[in-house]
């Protein structure tokens, strides 16, 4: 469970908060900009991923990636950084009494970046691999057709990794003004958790929080101007699986049927217990791995079905697929198999702060998303209200025919054609 939670919200707009842990032995902090790859304009695509990398390249004070690094890792600590489709988060661990270290490598890092031109083009090249490693990456490549086609000529379906074409475009000077209007203080959150003093902590990320620029809160093109998905998307490869990815578009952040959701996707496709793994995979063989996931955004939120199908069976996965989706829209889930997806829910939720690092994370999601922190037990509470009958409806909402998109990474030489395996999700 969370330690003692505390806000500090500074002058200019920058919210700091913190998790005391006293028992412990380390210290997590991040700073986390609202700048992911839904806020980006067309021209900037791919801007937040490149300069989290970019910002590791040198500082004004830290020249160099190593002279970022090493003063932490030499502690035991470690430093990292990733960016989403609505912040770009950096981050670092280490023993408490290495906090003033890396609050001043974390804050200085996202202040004061050098973005020097020699560094732009070196790491640009290395993007560029990054980009070619997740498309020759099947299922990586699928999940990105996925959000394509599930929010087709939406910000939200457009790759976080951006194209080489706009990267291509990316400047020192274009760069540099997408730094200085994204990393605002009214956009950031600094989050610090482990053996820590609340006030302390002010005191060490303030000296670099105060120098934010104001700017205005981070802004995106709402989900509703998104247009309606796409029911088919595909690519045929030299590969041997069928790698699909089945997607409706499902809850909001802050939607209060997201406990009802975690529920359906615990039992549908979450462990190895769940309907999915148990029919696809236990009786019929068909695939290796078969899961669910659902996303969230501030407004709009997916439920998908990720599956590495044998090609010469990959329509019968989608119809026991299918099968699974009709069955719990139309049946509520048994008492048993139900107590047994919350009480799995409850589980995760009790030893997923366990670490200063999972505590750090979960006040920054919470601050970033809400707006203040809600608790585990918070979340406890409402997976204890939640019904069977809620998680069929739910069900029934979600998996209509209008609502699906089926990504999918087929064979070259497989004769099924996308469209049949379309045919076979008949809901």
């Amino acid at each position: 469970m969370l330690g003692t939670i505390r806000t500090t919200t500074l002058p200019n707009g920058c919210r700091v908060v913190t998790s005391a842990m006293p028992g412990v032995e380390s210290f997590a902090l991040c700073f986390d900009a609202g700048a992911g790859g839904r806020m980006e304009r067309l021209p900037e695509l791919g801007y937040s991923h490149f300069l989290e990398h970019l910002l590791f390249k040198g500082s004004r004070r830290r020249p160099s990636t190593r002279a970022i690094s090493q003063p932490v890792e030499e502690r035991g600590g470690a430093v990292n950084a990733y960016t989403s489709t609505a912040h770009t988060c950096f981050y670092a661990q280490a023993p408490y009494d290495a906090a003033p270290l890396v609050a001043d490598v974390l804050g200085d890092l996202f202040l004061d970046p050098v973005l020097a031109p020699r560094e732009i083009d070196r790491e640009r090249k290395v993007v560029l691999e990054e980009i070619k490693m997740y498309h020759d990456d099947d299922g990586a490549f699928a999940a990105d057709l996925a959000q394509s086609a599930a929010f087709p000529g939406h910000p939200l379906g457009r790759p976080i990794l951006g194209t080489p074409a706009s990267l291509a475009r990316a400047t020192a000077e274009s760069l540099r003004a997408y730094h200085r209007s994204r990393y605002t203080a009214r956009g950031t959150v600094v989050a610090a958790a482990g053996r820590l003093d609340h006030d302390r902590v002010v005191d060490l990320v303030r000296p670099f929080a105060e120098r934010l620029p104001a700017g205005p809160a981070p802004r995106f093109v709402p989900a509703s101007r998104a247009r309606p998905a796409l029911p088919l998307a595909f690519e045929r490869r030299e590969t041997q699986q069928v790698q699909a990815v089945v997607s409706f578009r499902a809850l909001p952040y802050a939607d209060p049927r997201k406990s009802a959701l975690s529920v359906l996707s615990q039992i549908l496709g979450r462990g190895m217990t769940s309907r999915l793994f148990m029919s696809v995979r236990e009786r019929h063989g068909l695939v290796y791995s078969i899961s669910s996931e659902p996303s969230y955004y501030a407004d709009a939120g997916l439920f998908q079905i990720y599956a590495g199908i044998d090609p010469a069976r990959s329509l019968r996965a989608m119809e026991l697929v299918a099968r699974e989706l009709r069955r719990i829209a139309r049946e509520a889930p048994g008492r048993a198999e139900f107590r047994r997806a919350v009480h799995a829910l409850v589980g995760a939720q009790r030893m997923g702060g366990e670490t200063s690092s999972g505590q750090m994370a979960w006040i920054r999601d919470k601050v970033r998303n809400l707006g203040f922190v809600e608790t585990p037990q918070d979340v406890i509470d409402r997976l204890g209200r939640v019904t069977p009958d809620e998680v069929r409806a739910l069900a029934a909402d979600l998996f209509r025919p209008d609502n699906l998109s089926l990504a999918l990474v087929l064979p070259r030489d497989l004769p099924t054609t996308p469209e049949a395996h379309l045919s076979a999700l008949a809901l």
